[in-house]
């Protein structure tokens, strides 16, 4: 068996659970495939060209008893799913959210042998190694409606249409994992009640889901409640849906050319922002539409007929469908997560501790929040400002023609660039987003103020590890003296270690420093798709309706785009 082939068996078993969270042999990441990136922006279920030409095919074949303005409403329901994850490599979509190269990451200690440091997901130490595994699927259940009027169908004049597609996201995340030990060992120096054991994850796949949760009856187990506890970047524990009329769009134009032959129709479109927008709360989160992006640009339909037999009973016509679009900012607020500058990939899932302004070590001041350890995601959630600065899709169709029936069959490439995008710091001032100089990059460092240490008082030690990595940090720092004395700073610290307490140690102030904010841009993406389409029409009716089946499958490239089969069909009327 090749390893195509391998690799697609491994995903579809992996589909109906057959198979255990280790995948098989990692493999080098392509430089192309999207790390440590929690928001996935999908090829919107209104930007197929290959839909439109099957939609307005019938219009334009069959004769009008109207001279002018003819009109055409039609309907195509479609069902999508995502195919061929890729297991083991960065092309599967569960590769966007980590940063292994691979849809599959280790968790173990602090020693940089492992993807994940499991401390900090509050899961304290782990004895050996544990792995995840992530192989969402995804679907797009929808229907798009098209009202479309042409002034003369064979002459020049005044083309227009409205698009309303209306539908669902649905992503499943299907994490799996193979789970580490606890290690239990409690140490005489308190170092090993951080977080206490009862405070404690037991698996990863709980740590990241934020808690434990019933999705039969959508209850929260108390499993949630922890001190440590991710807010934002979770992984969803039940299956997702989104539900909109998303993408509203118009056509104006107008039919440069005209005959019996064919037509080209040039137009202005508009793509409204109904659709919803990204929240972060967790990754890989539905989104149905351009992700409350506006649109515009433009719009070219063709359509010559390459044969037709004497009797026009049979034929062969050509079709083109073509449109770029210009995305810019839309609906707000748009979230994303950020990982931090410094600390590379998955930085965002660090602890990090809150230091109020003024010496911890006096008290209180009167109004401020005291201190606090979290993950980063909690505070690097913030709004953006997101433009593309082109997205295009073109589709060629052949349809053969005898009588009533016809046959399509043609191929649709779809592409996007590169997202730009920036923080967004006027909603920063309305969402509250936290100014991320108050706050130190732990590692495994503690301080007086967490408040999991019985200890109290007795423990002086302000330590962070400004350059720590998610999954590589120093050991702790003890404390030097014996209680009830106060325990103070070994001279000198190891390298790396540094006083909290200094504003310099801890995350920089300017937010473009500060955060990777480049690194959480959608790359570009594109795809392939080839199609087939079989209908019959009643052309003897007034209405001349018609109604049709078509199939898809539409191929990435890496996982900046799904791979998808589909099925749907259509139905229309013209008058």
């Amino acid at each position: 068996m090749n390893k195509k082939l391998l690799a697609l068996s491994l995903f579809m078993a992996s589909a109906f659970g057959l198979i255990q969270a280790d995948c098989g042999q990692k493999k080098k990441c392509d430089t192309s495939c999207a790390q440590s990136i929690n928001l996935w922006q999908p090829h919107a279920f209104s930007a197929y060209c290959f839909r439109d030409i099957i939609q307005k095919k019938t219009f334009y074949t069959n004769q009008s008893d109207r001279e002018e303005w003819n009109g055409m409403l039609s309907v195509a329901p479609e069902y999508m799913q995502n195919f061929g994850g890729k297991c083991g490599t960065c092309k599967s979509l569960g590769a966007r959210p980590f940063w292994s190269g691979t849809n599959e990451m280790t968790y173990g200690t602090n020693n940089g042998e492992s993807d994940i440091d499991a401390y900090q997901f509050g899961m304290g130490n782990v004895v050996g190694q544990g792995a995840i595994q992530l192989n969402p699927q995804f679907k797009h259940v929808g229907a798009d409606i098209m009202l479309h009027f042409a002034q003369h169908k064979d002459k020049r004049g005044l083309v227009f249409t409205l698009q309303a597609p209306i539908g669902a996201m649905m992503i499943d995340t299907k994490l799996k994992e193979v789970v580490a030990n606890p290690d239990d060992i409690v140490d005489t120096a308190w170092i090993n009640y951080y977080p206490a054991p009862d405070n404690r994850y037991q698996t990863m796949t709980q740590a990241w889901q934020g808690g434990s949760v019933n999705c039969s009856n959508n209850s929260v187990q108390s499993s949630r409640y922890k001190p440590i506890a991710l807010l934002s970047g979770r992984m969803a524990s039940c299956k997702q849906t989104v539900m909109r009329m998303a993408d509203l769009s118009a056509m104006i134009g107008y039919k440069v050319y005209g005959s019996e032959k064919g037509f080209v129709d040039i137009g202005f479109k508009v793509s409204c922002p109904t659709g919803n927008t990204a929240q972060s709360e967790f990754i890989l989160e539905p989104i149905f539409g351009r992700e409350g992006h506006w649109g515009v640009g433009g719009e070219v339909t063709s359509h010559y007929k390459i044969w037709e037999s004497k009797n026009a009973d049979k034929g062969v016509d050509f079709w083109f469908e073509g449109q770029v679009l210009h995305l810019f900012s839309g609906k707000k607020p748009s979230m994303r997560s950020f990982d931090l500058a410094l600390n590379g990939n998955g930085s965002k899932y660090m602890l990090i501790q809150y230091y109020f302004p003024g010496n911890p070590s006096t008290g209180n001041p009167t109004g401020r929040i005291p201190s606090f350890v979290t993950n980063a995601v909690n505070v690097t959630t913030m709004p953006v400002i997101s433009t593309f600065g082109a997205e295009g899709s073109a589709a060629v169709g052949f349809d053969f023609y005898k009588d009533n029936w016809n046959l399509m069959i043609g191929g649709e490439f779809w592409g996007r660039s590169k997202e730009c995008l920036s923080l967004d710091f006027c909603n920063m001032i309305k969402e509250r987003s936290a100014n991320l100089n108050d706050f130190a990059v732990l590692g495994r460092q503690i301080s007086e103020d967490d408040r999991s240490i019985s200890v109290g008082s007795i423990l002086n030690l302000h330590l962070c590890e400004p350059a720590a990595r998610i999954n590589k940090s120093q050991n702790v720092v003890l404390g030097v003296g014996v209680p009830p004395a106060v325990l103070t700073y070994p001279a000198p610290l190891p390298e790396g270690i540094k006083d909290a307490r200094v504003a310099s140690n801890r995350i920089p102030a300017d937010l473009n420093v500060a955060l990777d904010v480049a690194g959480a841009a959608a790359a570009a993406a594109m795809t392939g798709k080839v199609f087939s389409q079989f209908g019959y029409t009643f052309k003897e009716h007034r209405y001349t309706p018609n109604i049709s089946v078509f199939s898809s499958v539409e191929f990435a490239s890496n996982n900046n785009a799904a791979s998808l089969w589909s099925i749907g069909t259509q139905a229309s009327l013209n008058f």
